[in-house]
């Protein structure tokens, strides 16, 4: 997993502060906001080790965090999420879309209930969007109507992909197939080579995809990625409003996931 000081002696990481950190920073302000990342451990063909998703996600959440330090933090990444679509695969785990979005919800509450009004559920999981914008305005009610929080506390809950910050004709230009982030294919591939190389087993790549990945691409596309979720929480800090839409990269262009329109 990534450094958890960022690489530069910050601690972002709610579980590397300690009760009293953590309450007064949110009691004088400085803690405005906090990540969920939400991800996977799945299979990713013969060559990806197994925690790609969340060893991703955590690295974007802790690099876009660092960046607004001190306002910010990481909460513990959930690490296993819906791969049901992968359980072919001996060595996947999946929940239930139902269980996981009660338990990324529980973790949204569990943050609000100690003060926190800016919530970026921050996913890098394929499988877990569906689940959780369906079910995202029914969060944001039950927080509104919930006892359990601060008196006057006004939540701000969004759901993002780290991905849908990529601007189109960037991933067209970096990406030789067209595609991101696929699924254990050349973003992917690209991406991991940058971050962790040791955990891609090149000598196990099976198809033509990951074969066109190269540590140039992926240092190409993790600057704009991060830089794209600090915006996005630069944009809550500041009450701003936010229109990114859940999509997925082809050569025709970014793909709406929920809806299958061209955006």
């Amino acid at each position: 997993m990534p450094d958890s000081s960022g690489g530069r002696g910050e601690r972002v990481f709610v579980g590397d502060l300690t009760r009293k950190e953590f309450r007064e920073g949110v009691a004088d302000g400085t803690i405005r906001a906090a990540i969920v990342p939400t991800a996977a451990t799945e299979q990713h063909n013969e060559h990806l080790e197994m925690i790609h998703d969340t060893f991703h996600v955590t690295y974007m959440a802790e690099q876009a965090a660092c960046r607004h330090h001190p306002a910010v933090v990481v909460a513990t990444p959930i690490a296993i999420g819906v791969s049901e679509h992968w359980m072919a695969h001996p060595g996947t785990l999946t929940v239930r879309p139902e269980i996981f979005s009660e338990y990324v919800f529980d973790v949204v509450h569990s943050l609000a209930r100690a003060g926190v009004a800016n919530l970026l559920i921050l996913n890098g999981h394929g499988g877990n969007v569906k689940p959780l914008v369906r079910r995202l305005d029914e969060f944001r009610d039950r927080l509104r109507g919930s006892p359990l929080l601060p008196d006057g506390l006004e939540v701000n809950l969004r759901f993002q992909s780290y991905w849908d910050v990529y601007d189109a004709q960037l991933v067209q230009e970096v990406m030789e197939g067209g595609r991101l982030p696929g699924h254990a294919d050349e973003y992917e591939t690209s991406t991991m080579l940058a971050l962790a190389p040791e955990r891609v087993h090149l000598e196990d790549v099976d198809n033509e995809s990951a074969a066109l990945a190269s540590r140039a691409k992926g240092e190409r596309l993790l600057e704009p990625a991060v830089a794209g979720v600090a915006l996005i929480l630069g944009k809550m800090l500041a009450g701003e409003e936010v229109d990114l839409p859940p999509v997925t990269f082809r050569p025709e262009g970014r793909l709406h996931m929920i809806t299958g329109e061209v955006v």
